[in-house]
This record gives C-alpha cells, sequence and structure tokens, in this order.
C-alpha cells in the first residue's frame, strides 16, 4: 500500500516537473531530449520505498540555475566526457552565475516546493497508522 502511495505520489510529481520544463520553452522542439531525459527512481529496502531520486540531463540543472559557457557559480565542477577525457570550469567564469545575459529558469524547485509537503503528509498518515495498530494490538 505504502509503495503504491509513493509511486502516485511519484508519478504526478514527474508529470508535473515535466510540465514545468515544457513551459518554460516556447516550442516543442526546444523541449528535445531535456524532458523525455527526466526520470523518477526508487530505491527499495526491505520491500519499502525508501529513497526518491529523480534524473535529468546536465544541461538542465545549467538552465535551473542559468549557469552556461563563461557563466558558473563559486564551486565549478568537474566533469567526464563521453571520450573519457576530465574536463574542469573555467577559473575565469567562477563566481558569475546570475550575471549577463543568461537567467535562471527554476522549472524544478518550485514543483518539488509544492508536492514535497504532500509526500511528507502520506508518510505522516501511513506512520500514524501504524503507530496506531501497534499501540491497540498491546
Amino acid at each position: 500500500m505504502w509503495n503504491q502511495r509513493i509511486k502516485t505520489w511519484g508519478g504526478d510529481t514527474l508529470t508535473s516537473i515535466k510540465g514545468g520544463y515544457a513551459a518554460m520553452t516556447t516550442s516543442v522542439n526546444q523541449t528535445g531530449a531535456g524532458e523525455s531525459s527526466i526520470k523518477i527512481r526508487y530505491k527499495e529496502d526491505f520491500g519499502q520505498i525508501e529513497r526518491i531520486t529523480f534524473r535529468f540531463n546536465r544541461y538542465l540543472a545549467f538552465l535551473h540555475k542559468g549557469a552556461g559557457k563563461g557563466v558558473a557559480g563559486s564551486k565549478g565542477s568537474t566533469w567526464t566526457t563521453k571520450d573519457g577525457v576530465k574536463k574542469s570550469t573555467n577559473a575565469a567564469s567562477l563566481g558569475k552565475l546570475g550575471s549577463g545575459k543568461r537567467k535562471a529558469k527554476e522549472w524544478l524547485t518550485p514543483k518539488l516546493d509544492v508536492a514535497i509537503p504532500k509526500l511528507a503528509d502520506q508518510l505522516l498518515e501511513e506512520k500514524i497508522e501504524f503507530a496506531m495498530k501497534a499501540i491497540t494490538l498491546k
């Protein structure tokens, strides 16, 4: 029962997140692989879902934060290309996040801010039911 409630929440949230991303693009062609890359995964432990992960292409994080070529945050990052070449953020672009033409388009956080309290309420309901059953068994 719990796993099904979580998966229902996850499906609804995933639809909302994809909708938020698609709303920021001006045409169907611009959503491209970005929208289809947004996926959800569940990790179970002893048959019960214990972790929910949203995955998406790396460039969607850049869109969300307003980062891009020449515009990076304070820390930067390192990554490996498909060819196995190690790359890192250009030091000249550090600290420029939020400046220039490229602005953040938050497509993820607003949707999660709405969805997570709903998940917390469901968890609370589930645990209260479990606790009440445990109390009545004594």
